[in-house]
């Protein structure tokens, strides 16, 4: 069932990056990310008193504010990395965050079957074919800066580790955890928007729900995968749940008509193959 749920977050967090996609260079992304975290956190209070896991203790509290802090610190360094090196590059170098979790669950003696473990190796096999032929590309502008992948691998630790502080937390309650998680994302960001930046612009329309609905996808993605987490192996949940590149790829193939390159292509089939395995 873990499985599934992991395969299900990194769904969601698909249709979450392609939504947030929709408005490149249109609408400040600070503004975009404000509305997906505070329609994120009526989300996790609504589904929290519905199911009664909603609860808040001195753990929730903490360790949601710890990896909130640590995944907006990651997404800032991440967005610092895109202004100075090539975006291919920094995108790959950041999907390696799932490493972190994964060597966490070898230090909890979490242990595999020798078909999963098989399958699981596929899978990264498959991402690699399709990261690193976009990282290879060319764009004027663009530049292979060590600075920028240093702060990408620096992100990915951060965004690594986020991932632990919150699953010590989502133990005793996923939604209070991921509840509190928000409230640092949301200050930081309005910190920049208002403070710094001197944002002016707002959602309103058609914007304003498809950024609701991307709120309400990643706040989904997020129970689901740390659901998943609780039942299962958290290296594993972390590879399956960086898939979620590959599926905005498709939806990206299916709804806007973009072409997928030959390479990601055979990723997408080589990384369905691994998750076969992983699940006999």
């Amino acid at each position: 069932m873990y499985l599934v749920l992991a395969l299900a977050s990194a769904l969601l967090f698909g249709i979450w990056q392609f939504a947030l996609g929709q408005f490149r260079g249109r609408i400040p992304r600070e503004i975009v990310l404000l509305g997906c975290c505070s329609t994120s956190v009526v989300v996790y209070l609504a589904l929290g008193l519905v199911s009664g896991d909603f609860v808040l203790n001195s753990t929730d509290v903490l360790q949601g504010l710890a990896g909130g802090l640590l995944n907006v610190s990651g997404t800032l360094l991440v967005l610092k990395a895109y202004e100075i090196g090539k975006i291919g590059v920094v995108t790959g170098v950041a999907a390696t965050s799932a490493l972190v979790p994964l060597v966490y669950s070898f230090v909890l003696g979490e242990s595999l079957t020798a078909l999963a473990a098989s399958g699981l190796v596929v899978i990264i096999i498959g991402l690699v074919i399709f990261y690193v032929p976009a990282a290879m590309r060319r764009t004027p502008g663009e530049s292979q800066s060590l600075e920028a992948i240093f702060i990408a691998l620096l992100a990915a630790g951060l965004w690594g580790l986020a991932i632990i502080a919150l699953d010590l937390g989502t133990r005793v309650s996923v939604t209070g955890t991921m509840f509190m998680s928000q409230f640092p994302q949301i200050l930081v960001t309005l910190v920049i928007a208002f403070g710094i930046k001197k944002v002016r612009a707002r959602l309103s329309g058609r914007s304003l729900w498809i950024v609701m609905g991307a709120g309400v996808s990643v706040a989904l993605a997020q129970v689901a995968f740390f659901t998943a987490v609780n039942e299962g192996n958290i290296g594993v949940v972390s590879v399956l749940g960086s898939l979620s590149p590959l599926v905005t790829a498709v939806l990206a193939l299916f709804l806007l008509h973009e072409r997928m390159a030959r390479l990601e292509t055979i990723a997408l089939i080589v990384v369905v193959v691994g998750t076969g395995l992983l699940a006999a």
